[in-house]
Order: structure tokens, then sequence, then C-alpha cells
């Protein structure tokens, strides 16, 4: 399943031109165009096919003036089949880089055409737009508003897939334009109902329901902060939940089954208070973890976790903890999910296992600590809060991502100390779902200096081998 992160989605470069025939025969074209009826429709073609052909940029313009008179006296003329006229000032308006006019020649020739050249006009539409799309998403990171300007300009010729709609949508997130981000995602979603892109369509749309959410639950928050103070305010958008409630819904019509979006689906029903059909929802969803993946279990953990439905946060994360057992960010928030259920007793388990894969960090290390408080063990308390005090380095993981035969890892440590580090050896454990090592790599990390001041880091990238890695650990050689 594609990431539903707000990311960049389409890869650079990725989309090649589109070829209808076999290799070496010649691209095909509307069969049943009539034009050789007609002494200026067949004159126009051979002049487009002609400044197609030519490598000399004077002898295509001549041939486009003298295709561009033929069409204008064929349309005067009456009797011309609609089709063929439109067709060929298609042709003419992408000569001339008018991808307007294209677009409006095309859509009148599909208007009177057949399903075939339907399919042969759309090819056409697709190879004008690749080149602009392939632009755009080259330099959407360095210039966004430049690739906006190049997205824009494709989407006047075709608009049948999402690619350019989904980028477009993250550089208006990237941009803290959360409206505009909300309707591309939306339109990228709408862009076509090719089976092979639903992937690509439920990432949309589940982007644009959970942006509608957080735009309500923040208008939310203003609201009762308001009301604490007794002062005036915006009403809460309760809107953005009702068509959250409806694309969420949109999602689960592609993929009925799909956890997260049942989650987030309860959590918006619960904030419009419509509580019987969240139940309904919850239901739904215990009646079939036993077909979820890992990942799919700990995102409705974390979304029944935001609708406080802790019970089932819980588990959600312990299903999924069970599929991938050393998962950091799992232990870690099935952590804070028995903390806010007051289990003292299973969030210690769930710290120790959090704490076992992740050492070196201070926040797993607090959570640690605050599990024994819970249980009224001071001694333990007091020893975690010392180390994680005490940490001479500090390992931050920036990005994990593993594959079906591979994983990649950033990394970063810091230095907290004011004195220098001296460079060490660190080993990272790539592991699968029953916690087994499956691939080891080491980073030579460099003396790391303090001068006077803790904080200085150093960044690396491992990649590793082997089937199953879905976790990490790491440890000092």
């Amino acid at each position: 399943m594609a990431s539903r992160s707000l990311t960049i989605i389409a890869p650079l470069a990725a989309l090649a031109f589109s070829f209808t025939s076999a290799l070496g025969q010649a691209a095909p074209e509307c069969r049943h165009l009539d034009y050789r009826g007609n002494f200026r429709l067949n004159g126009a073609k051979q002049h487009l096919d002609q400044a197609k052909a030519t490598k000399y940029e004077d002898v295509k313009r001549g041939r486009i003036a003298d295709a561009t008179r033929l069409l204008s006296d064929a349309a005067k003329g009456g009797g011309a089949d609609p089709a063929t006229l439109w067709y060929l000032y298609g042709q003419l308006y992408v000569l001339n880089h008018d991808l307007v006019g294209a677009d409006s020649a095309f859509t009148r020739a599909e208007a009177a055409t057949d399903p075939e050249c339907k399919r042969e006009i759309e090819r056409e539409r697709f190879n004008e737009w690749v080149p602009l799309q392939n632009q755009a998403t080259q330099i959407m990171n360095d210039n966004p508003d430049s690739a906006l300007a190049l997205y824009r300009r494709a989407n006047l010729i075709y608009r049948a897939r999402p690619n350019s709609y989904l980028n477009m949508a993250n550089i208006f997130y990237n941009q803290n334009r959360v409206d505009s981000s909300i309707v591309y995602f939306r339109l990228a979603a709408r862009s076509t109902e090719d089976r092979t892109m639903a992937d690509l369509r439920e990432t949309a749309l589940f982007n644009a329901a959970r942006l509608m959410t957080r735009e309500a639950n923040d208008t939310a928050r203003v609201h009762a902060e308001a009301q604490r103070r007794n002062v005036a305010d915006s009403v809460v958008k309760m809107e953005w939940y009702h068509e959250a409630e409806g694309t969420y819904r949109e999602v689960l019509q592609i993929r009925p089954r799909d956890l997260p979006a049942q989650a987030s689906l309860a959590m918006v029903l619960v904030a419009q208070h419509h509580d019987a059909d969240a139940r309904m929802v919850y239901d739904s969803m215990l009646a079939h973890t036993d077909s979820a993946d890992a990942l799919d279990l700990m995102d409705a953990g974390t979304a029944l976790f935001r609708s406080r439905q802790f019970d089932l946060s819980a588990r959600a994360f312990e299903l999924g903890l069970a599929k991938d057992r050393c998962d950091r960010d799992g232990l870690f928030n099935l952590s804070n999910v028995y903390l806010a259920q007051k289990d003292s007793v299973k969030m210690l388990d769930a710290a120790r296992r959090l704490v076992a894969v992740d050492s070196m960090n201070r926040t797993s290390l607090q959570m640690l600590a605050r599990a024994w408080q819970d249980n009224g063990n001071k001694d333990s308390t007091l020893r975690v809060l010392l180390k994680a005090d005490s940490l001479p380095w500090e390992m931050a993981v920036l990005r994990f991502e593993p594959g079906d035969t591979s994983a990649t890892f950033h990394g970063m440590v810091t230095n907290l100390r004011t004195q220098p580090l001296k460079g060490f050896t660190l080993a990272v454990q790539f592991l699968n779902a029953a916690c087994d090592v499956v691939a080891t790599q080491t980073v030579e990390l460099p003396d790391l200096n303090g001068n006077g001041n803790p904080g200085q880091s150093y960044d690396f990238n491992l990649a590793a081998n082997g089937r199953g890695i879905l976790a990490w650990k790491y440890k000092v050689q």
C-alpha cells in the first residue's frame, strides 16, 4: 500500500511516454476520421504530419501556418466531419503549445468520435502531460512555486492521473495552505477510477480527511480555550468533521477493512456526538483485526488513542506488537496508552521492552521511570532518572523504511555533555517480526566536540538487505 504520509508521492521523473503499439510499428491514429473526402482537412493533416516530422523550425512554422489556414477554411466552408476537424485542431494547438486550445479541441473531438479514437486522444494528452509533470516533480523541493505553475499547465491537457494533484497538495501542505491542500488531495482521488491506482486514491482521500479532522480539532481547542477564558471566539467548524466523515467513508469504499480509516471515522463520529455509529465502527474493527498488518493496527491504535478509546487503542497496539514485537514507536505508544489507563503493571512491561530496543534515548528512559514510579518503586525510579540525566550521548532515529528485501535507517547521535565525546563504533541490528536479527550494519562515529556546550550531532544512513525486516535496535561495539 502506498504511504499515506503527507510527503512527496510521485518519484522524480517516474513517468514515461505512452505508446500503444508494438516496437517498430507506427503509433496508431483514429481510424474512423474522415479527412480524405475533404481536400482542406486532408491537406491540413499532411501539413501537420510534416510539421511533426521535421527538425527544422522554419519548415515547422510554415507547415503549421498552412495547416491553420486550411483548417480555418474547412470550418468556414461547412460539411467537414466534426470529429476530424476538432482532432486536427487539437494537434495544431499542441504544436503551437496552446494547451488550453488543445484541451478544448480534443474535448469536442471526443464528444463526436468512437471509443478507439478517444483512447488515442487520451494517449496524446498524456504524452503532452508527462514532460511537464516530470519537470515539476524534479524542482518541487527547491522551487515549489515554479513547480505549481508547471503542474497547473500540465493539468490543462490531462487530468486522469492523481500524480500532479498529489504533489500540488503536498506543496500546499508544506506552505501551510491547508484548505488548498485538502482541495488537491480530493482532486487526486477523483481524477481516475483506474483500479491500479486505488492505493494512490486512498492515500489522497485519507490525507484530505486527516487534514479536515485536524482543522476541526484545532478550532474545537480554540473554542474550548475561549470558553474557559470567557471571551468571544469563532464557532467550531463542525462542517469539517462532517466532510471528514464523508471522506473517510470514501476511503472505506476502496478498502473496506482499512483499520486506520475505520478508527479515524469513529473518531470524527465521536466528535459529532454520534456515539452509537462510532460503536458500530469499533465493533467492525475488532471483527477483522486478525487479517490486518502490524502497521495498520498501530495506526488504528493511534487514532483510537486520540479519540480516547483507550481499551480499544491498547488492543490495537497489542495486536500490532504481536506481529512486530520490537517496533519502537509501537512500544512507546502502548506504554502511553497504559499510562492513560492507569495500568502500571502493563506499562512497566511495555516500557522495559521499549528501553531494551532504545536504551540511549531520554524519552524512552523517562517512560520507564514513570512506570516504576506508578508501581511505587522509588529506588528504580531514581536509578532510571539518573541514567537518563547522565547519558553521555543520545540516539534519535530520524527515518526507518523497511522494504520486502531491504531496509534503510537514518540515525543521529548527539553529544549530551559539554566535554568532547570520543568516537566509537555503533552497531545497528535490523530485526524481523520476532525480534530476531536479520542483518547488522556498523557505523564509525567521529569524535563529537563539546566546546563548552552540549548538542553537537552526527547523522548517518545505513542500508541492510534481508527479508522480513520490520524493526531495529542498536548497541555499542
